[in-house]
C-alpha cells in the first residue's frame, strides 16, 4: 500500500531520528563484538536509506512531482550524514555503511530503472527520411 509523498517524508525522517537516536544511546554495546561492529555498519546503511528517502521526498514536495533525486546534493548529503554518524560509533562501522550504502544505492538504482522506465522509453523509433537524388 502506498503512501502520499508528505506521508512518506514523515515516516522516513521519524524512523531516521529512531535509529540515529538509538545507535548513539547504544554505542557502547554496538561496538563490543565483531560482529556488533559490522552489524552497526548495516544499521548505517539503513540510515542511509531512511535518510535519502526524507531528503527525497522533501525535494519532491518541494520542488514539484518531476524531480529526480541526483547525486549532489541528496544522495552526497544522506551518505556525508551517515559516514559522519557510524564514525561516531567506531571507525570500522564507517567503512562497513559505506560499502552496505553503496550497495544499498545500487539496487535502489536497479529497483527505480525497472520501475520507472516504461518500455516506450527505452525503444525510440528512429524515422529517417530518404533522400533525394538530384
Amino acid at each position: 500500500m502506498a503512501v502520499s509523498t508528505g506521508m512518506s517524508f514523515l515516516i522516513s525522517t521519524l524512523l531516521a531520528l529512531s535509529l540515529f537516536s538509538v545507535m548513539q544511546l547504544n554505542s557502547k554495546w554496538l561496538i563490543s563484538s565483531s560482529a556488533h561492529v559490522i552489524g552497526t555498519g548495516f544499521l548505517g546503511s539503513v540510515l542511509f536509506t531512511l535518510s535519502l528517502t526524507a531528503v527525497s521526498n522533501l525535494m519532491t514536495i518541494l520542488l514539484g512531482d518531476g524531480y529526480q533525486a541526483s547525486l549532489f546534493p541528496e544522495i552526497s548529503l544522506s551518505l556525508l550524514f551517515t559516514f559522519i554518524t557510524c564514525a561516531s560509533i567506531h571507525r570500522v562501522c564507517a567503512t562497513t555503511s559505506l560499502l552496505f550504502s553503496l550497495f544499498a544505492l545500487y539496487n535502489i538504482y536497479n529497483i527505480s530503472q525497472k520501475t520507472y522506465n516504461s518500455s516506450s522509453l527505452l525503444k525510440t523509433t528512429v524515422v529517417q527520411s530518404k533522400k533525394k537524388k538530384h
